[in-house]
């Protein structure tokens, strides 16, 4: 309740504040001038200054607890409406206040002894409500505490959303025309880092490098981990990123280098299969172990344990007596194991829910292409199947060559 109840003072907040915005920057300049200048005497002057039209709140440790909307300031008054919370409470008072030089105070109209005097602490409006305006709402609470001016459009810090636009680095192709072939790709892209490839070419000078750039903002840095000596850091601003090197001539020609500027393309990449990890031939024969000590983590324990084994080892998980296709099983977020003929034969690993999906082109990359490929009609997906010994491995994508979002192991050995 206490939740539901925030949320909607926070949006009577930001409700509030978007019927203000239409305030002039100029003229809170000119409120600004005036207040260092003005004389104390003159209430209208002293009015502008410090009654000004907007929206207040009143935190605490982190915790809104009121609002105060002041609209049609003049004078020798302004309109308020005053919003609070208390707990399991919340209340709302309004009305005209009168100024009075520095100070400014409302008597309600229907209950006298309801007042309320708004002054100030620095540049923090404070307000001072008695007793009886804290009666008035169907469960007592308190306006009294200290207000602060929320600034509309002004903040000179950039916003979350405006810093992650200026870092938005991405997996694409982008081209150096200085050289006859000159491409920089980005690939696995994350929060923390990337994964590169330079194809640089120019006459019969040529360079190739791969490697993994950590970010740092629009920044990211890279170390060569079989070459120390070979670093660089690259720079994001906005579609281009630029790219300087130290001391990897090792990976390139003596008269071509990296350094350059590489503006995003919408080609595709000439080589998307020629990442770090395709420098490896594929290897068929080691596809369980890539299962067991990978992607499917606890593979090797479970495969061909008995239903009252995993029973107990997994009590957590939920039992489905068709689960697959009308095999049992038990599942989690994160596996399904099936146990046809009370043993466990298959095992699937939800990708995402862990990570990101793979790219389809890095799996046919490290395992070559797959020995068949099968569309599953039941659940609409495609299962890239590679067999190893007793089992198979089969990775699941929505199409033929997209993203890989699961892998499946399964014994192939008849129970």
């Amino acid at each position: 309740m206490k939740t539901l109840r925030m949320v909607f003072l926070f949006a009577l907040l930001l409700t509030v504040s978007a019927c203000n915005f239409l305030t002039t920057s100029d003229s809170s300049e000119k409120v600004e001038a005036e207040k260092e200048s003005v004389d104390k005497s003159s209430t209208e002057t002293a009015t502008e200054v410090l009654f000004q039209e907007g929206t207040y709140k009143w935190e605490k440790d982190g915790e809104i607890l009121g609002g105060l909307d002041i609209t049609d300031p003049k004078a020798d008054s302004f309109t308020f409406m005053l919003q609070a919370y208390d707990g399991q409470n919340v209340g709302e008072l309004s009305g005209v206040a009168q100024v009075n030089g520095e100070m400014a105070s409302f008597t309600h109209t229907e209950n006298a002894a309801c007042k309320v005097s708004f002054g100030w602490k620095e540049d923090r409006l404070t307000i001072d409500t008695s007793e009886a305006c804290e009666n008035l709402n169907e469960n007592p609470i308190s306006f009294t505490g200290v207000y602060t001016k929320i600034e509309v459009g002004n903040s000179s810090s950039p916003t979350e959303e405006e810093a992650t636009e200026e870092a938005n680095w991405q997996e694409a192709l982008y081209i150096n025309p200085t050289f006859e072939q000159g491409e920089l790709t980005l690939s696995n892209v994350t929060k923390e880092s990337f994964e590169f490839t330079f194809q640089i070419s120019s006459d019969d000078q040529v360079g190739k490098m791969t490697g993994t750039a950590t970010i740092n903002g629009n920044e990211a840095t890279f170390k060569d981990q079989e070459d120390p000596a070979c670093s660089g850091t690259f720079v994001l601003s906005d579609d281009v990123i630029s790219f300087n090197e130290d001391s990897c001539l090792n990976y390139h020609d003596a008269a071509v280098g990296f350094n350059g500027e590489y503006a995003l393309s919408d080609e595709k990449p000439t080589a998307t299969n020629e990442t770090a990890s395709c420098d490896k031939a594929p290897f068929h024969s080691e596809l369980l172990q890539f299962a067991e000590q990978g992607h499917l983590k606890d593979a090797s324990i479970f495969l061909g344990m008995s239903e009252e084994a995993l029973k107990k080892l997994k009590p957590s998980m939920t039992f489905d007596e068709a689960l697959y296709e009308g095999t049992p099983g038990f599942y989690d977020d994160s596996y399904s194991y099936l146990t046809a003929d009370e043993k466990v034969s298959h095992l699937r690993y939800n990708a995402l829910s862990e990570g990101p999906a793979v790219p389809y082109a890095e799996v046919v990359c490290q395992f070559g292409e797959p020995d068949e490929v099968v569309f599953n009609e039941l659940d609409s997906e495609y299962l890239h199947v590679y067999y190893a010994g007793e089992n198979k491995l089969s990775f699941v994508s929505d199409s033929k060559e997209g993203a890989i979002k699961a892998v499946a192991l399964q014994t192939m050995t008849v129970q």
